[in-house]
């Protein structure tokens, strides 16, 4: 059964034995957590400061670049019965420019765990939290180049809204919204 589950110490095994798989096979790097410990050595990987991190941003103590975007965030460790399948990140209070560029939420399934459907089930997952949150509208933002998001997002009848160019990466950024 998938569900979401905030991170814990009792899954730091797990949680380096996945960054070690995304680290043999590459990115993806999805949401920012993964990105970091990924560009790290898996010996040098320090599991409490990832669950800082998590603390931190749940209570809206974030890093100086997610200032302009959203003021915090929640970031879950996916599971599929005790299997670590993924990270997802649930971001609150959007500033302007997170509306724009990266919405509420975003997902990363690790390699091996790929084109199974989990990252459908996982924003499902993630959709009904946003509601239980109060919020009435979702967005979600993805790089053009993106293969995989548009079909989740076309499944879950997101309407698309427009597209722009990310002054940051200078890569084409596509935003969709759905009532909740």
């Amino acid at each position: 059964m998938l569900r979401l589950v905030k991170p814990l110490l009792e899954h730091k095994n797990k949680y380096i034995d996945m960054i070690n798989e995304w680290q043999q096979y590459g990115g993806p790097y999805v949401p920012c957590i993964i990105e970091y410990d990924c560009n790290n050595s898996i010996n040098d990987l320090n599991f409490d400061a990832t669950l800082k991190v998590v603390e931190d941003y749940s209570k809206g103590k974030i890093f100086d670049y997610d200032i302009d975007y959203f003021e915090s965030s929640d970031f879950y460790f996916i599971f599929d019965d005790s299997d670590l399948i993924g990270v997802c990140e649930i971001r609150h209070n959007l500033k302007p420019l997170g509306k724009k560029t990266i919405g509420h939420i975003a997902c990363g399934i690790r390699p091996l765990k790929r084109k199974k459907g989990y990252a459908l089930k996982s924003t499902e997952l993630m959709l009904d939290k946003l509601k239980e949150d109060g919020i009435e509208e979702a967005i979600v933002c993805h790089y053009s180049e993106n293969e995989i998001s548009p079909k989740i997002i076309n499944k879950l009848g997101f309407k698309y809204q427009n597209s722009i160019i990310s002054k940051v990466s200078n890569k084409e950024i596509k935003r969709y919204m759905k009532k909740l």
